[in-house]
């Protein structure tokens, strides 16, 4: 067979070898293709999980409903399918031959082109070569050329190098000669200079001696002279400073009597100062006499004298300034001077409160009262004290005596209201907040305090009347928004959540008046709980998330958006899950944080991680049982059925109505082979309640029965 070149080949016949090399291709093509599809298998498809609610958020429990022998569904195939052939083996054969010899003449025509290229490669590298020799030669002549001039240059410059130094010699010679002529003539000028220099230094010195001798003589005249003056000058200064004396003596002594006059002007002034600061009642007021007396205090300081008022007007500025330790200290010092004034004892018992230290604040208050036992803010003040050091009783009877001497002591009333509160006795806390609203009927901080008092005691309803009546007459105000927000806890605790809503609402959109966004957070997420309570999920999402924005470390607003993220049909495991690692960083030690990570993991079917959160959650809440539940079953789908049965026994033990632990706890058993266990837990389940899970709670028992 003769083999021709591809480019000797006519065009019909190339688009004939180009078909069937296309034909050969999309042959191999569809037996790989066939191959593939040979070795694929079918899949098998799991049914959606159901799972039940969220209970307040705290997480559920989570289990897969099963259906008897049907744990295991397999729905793979057997054997496989014949191909039908494309090809008859001889066509097959033929169209592999034909491709073999087309493939072999252009591998010839492939080579042919090479071996060109190669001829013409070397040639063009060997007229490269003969080029490079001829510059080659032509460049080492112009460097012979080059060097010749240079040694040329060399010589001539050698030439004029050994001119230029006998030149230098003879100059250097003819400087010398004119350098030693130069020398002589100056030794000589020296000579003559020397001589005239020692006879003017001799006629200087006998000038001098001279002058010497007529100076001296001059100076002991000077001295005699200035004897007798200095002599005559200090009997003249003793005499003037006699006369100043005598002058001084009589000024001081004159001074003294109108010093004493003006100190004791300065401390009745000091005095009368103290006495209506004491009164005063305006801060404007205050502040001019501290200003006044302040300075006065100075004045009297720089004459060396002291005053009780004037350590009184300085403690009393510098509790101002909230330099309490230098009040104290000025405090003292007033009461060293006098120890009989009942406001010293007063102010410093208030400045030893306010420092925490309450047993000396009680022994000043204690003085102060029996100075004047009619100042009712110091018996005030001793039963604040009392309530400090956990003395009740007497900070009660305190409190009684401050209204006794002045019926319109308000602060006295709310006191005994708060301390029979603390004592646990509603009766006589209520009567005492009726009878301070009954005289002082606008005391709305009164009223509320009543309505948290009955709220503290389960009276939601007499509580809901107390804020009411106060919301009612408070204007928009910071106020007015934490007394909508008091009244929606309490409707939310009563089961009242459509009213509960309403005032949530009000709180909800006066929040504004809360200048701190911690605030405003809590007011969102409380509405946001109503909301829930309400069902209105995709409400309270955005609640909560709003409250997120205030304040990103809301850790309850995290869980229970988790919760509503976790809830129901369309669930969103990987939000609630973001959202609950993120609570974990601010409280890893929070019961419903590791609860709902456990549910969340459950959702993800991560198991292992599941148990670890339920595990974390039961640390804090030994017994809960919810926790509990939740541990059982994801120790259910992990495999581990020994501990879930154990734990399913534990929930069962704590609650025997918890009907799914018994449903939970006869699965486990259906695969641990305990029939008789799992049937006995199902029939207490349906005897207990039938309509719980009835239809699954059937099938289980309809198995085990068979």
């Amino acid at each position: 067979m003769k083999l021709k070149f591809w480019k000797d080949l006519s065009k019909e016949q190339k688009e004939k070898i180009l078909k069937r090399v296309c034909a050969g291709a999309a042959v191999i093509f569809v037996v790989i293709l066939l191959l593939l599809l040979m070795k694929c298998e079918g899949c098998s498809s799991a049914s959606r999980r159901k799972i039940r609610d969220f209970s307040d958020g705290r997480g559920h429990s989570y289990g897969e409903k099963l259906n008897g022998a049907e744990l295991f569904d397999n729905e793979y195939g057997e054997g496989e399918e014949d191909l039908e052939r494309l090809d008859s083996e001889a066509e097959a054969a033929e169209k592999a031959r034909k491709a073999e010899e087309e493939a072999k003449l252009a591998e010839e025509e492939r080579a042919r082109l090479a071996e060109q290229e190669k001829l013409a490669a070397e040639k063009e590298a060997a007229e490269q070569a003969r080029k490079a020799e001829e510059l080659k030669k032509t460049e080492n002549a112009k460097k012979a050329d080059e060097a010749k001039k240079a040694e040329a240059a060399k010589e001539a410059s050698e030439k004029a190098k050994k001119a230029e130094a006998k030149k230098a010699a003879e100059e250097e010679k003819k400087r010398k000669a004119e350098e030693e002529k130069k020398r002589k003539a100056e030794e000589a000028a020296k000579k003559a200079e020397e001589a005239a220099r020692k006879e003017k230094e001799a006629a200087a010195r006998k000038a001098e001696e001279a002058a010497r001798k007529k100076a001296e003589e001059d100076k002991k005249k000077a001295e005699v002279e200035a004897q007798k003056k200095k002599e005559a000058e200090e009997a003249a200064r003793k005499a003037e400073a006699a006369r100043k004396a005598e002058e001084e003596k009589a000024a001081a002594e004159s001074k003294k009597t109108a010093q004493n006059s003006n100190d004791q002007k300065l401390i009745a002034k000091l005095d009368e100062i103290a006495k209506k600061l004491s009164q005063a009642t305006s801060d404007s007021e205050k502040q001019k006499l501290l200003d006044e007396g302040v300075a006065l205090a100075a004045q009297l300081a720089e004459s060396g004298k002291d005053s009780d008022a004037s350590h009184y007007i300085l403690a009393q500025d510098a509790q101002k300034r909230k330099d309490y330790y230098t009040a104290l200290s000025e405090l003292e010092k007033a009461i060293a001077l006098n120890e009989s004034n009942y406001l010293y004892h007063y102010d410093i018992g208030k400045l030893q409160y306010l420092l925490r230290r309450y047993s000396d604040a009680k022994s000043s208050f204690i003085r102060s009262c029996e100075l004047n036992d009619k100042f009712s803010p110091s018996v005030y003040n001793l039963g604040l004290t009392y309530v400090k050091l956990n003395d009740e009783n007497s900070a009660l009877t305190s409190f009684k005596k401050s209204v006794a001497i002045n019926p319109e002591y308000e602060k006295g009333y709310i006191e005994q209201a708060r301390v029979y509160n603390r004592l646990g006795k509603l009766a006589e806390c209520v009567k005492a907040y009726d009878t301070l609203i009954k005289l002082f009927p606008d005391n709305n901080a009164a009223i509320m305090e009543l309505g948290s008092v009955y709220y503290q005691y389960g009276k939601y309803e007499e509580s809901e009347a107390q804020y009411k009546k106060v919301l009612g007459v408070l204007p928009k105000s910071e106020e007015k928004t934490l007394t909508a927000y008091n009244l929606s806890k309490v409707l939310y605790d009563d089961v009242k959540y459509s009213e509960a809503s309403y005032y949530g609402r009000i709180a909800y959109d006066e929040k504004d008046f809360l200048m701190n966004d911690v605030q405003q957070a809590n007011i969102v997420y409380n509405f946001a709980l109503i909301q829930e309570k309400n069902n209105k999920d995709e409400e309270a999402k955005r609640l909560y998330n709003e409250a997120l924005k205030l304040n990103p470390s809301h850790v309850k607003s995290k869980i229970n958006l988790s919760a509503l993220y976790m809830a129901g049909e369309n669930t969103n495991a990987d939000k609630a899950l973001e959202l609950l690692l993120d609570a974990y960083k601010t409280d890893k030690n929070d019961f419903s944080v590791n609860n709902n990570l456990g549910t969340a993991y459950m959702l993800k079917e991560d198991y292992s991680s599941a148990e670890k959160y339920y595990e974390a959650a039961l640390s804090i809440k030994k017994d809960d049982e919810d926790a509990l539940l939740n541990l059982a079953n994801a120790q259910a789908k992990s495999g581990k059925l020994n501990e879930a049965i154990e734990n399913f026994k534990k929930v069962t033990a704590m609650d025997s109505e918890n009907l799914e632990a018994y449903v939970g706890l006869a699965k486990v058993q259906i695969q641990t082979g305990d029939a008789t266990g799992a049937y006995k837990n199902l029939i207490y389940v349906k005897n207990k309640n039938p309509d719980f899970r009835k239809a699954e709670v059937a099938s289980l028992i309809a198995v085990l029965s068979d």
